[in-house]
């Protein structure tokens, strides 16, 4: 899930919250956060970071995400975004 970038002081600021299976059954929950300089001499620079957030079995997972989600959320708008057809590339087996 994530959220349509919000742009504020020459800047635009995003963020998503990833899944990813490991180990079986278990997944990990990550929160990526990006800033894009869109004014000024830093003009164009990003800022990425990837941060590690929980760790979930299946049964708890979109419980998981969605608390992830609603402490990003505290710092802005968010939104769950439906990557349903983007999933649906992905192979069952990873």
């Amino acid at each position: 899930m994530g959220v349509p970038g919000l742009r504020r002081e020459g800047r635009e600021h995003g963020f998503a919250v990833i899944e990813r299976r490991v180990e079986g059954e278990r997944r990990l929950v990550y929160r990526g956060r990006y800033i894009v300089q869109l004014k000024g001499q830093e003009r164009g620079k990003i800022v990425v970071e990837l941060e590690e957030t929980a760790e979930a079995l299946p049964e708890t997972l979109q419980r998981v995400l969605e608390g992830v989600r609603r402490r990003a959320d505290e710092a802005g708008d968010a939104e769950a975004v439906d990557l349903g057809p983007w999933q649906a590339d992905v192979p069952a087996d990873r």
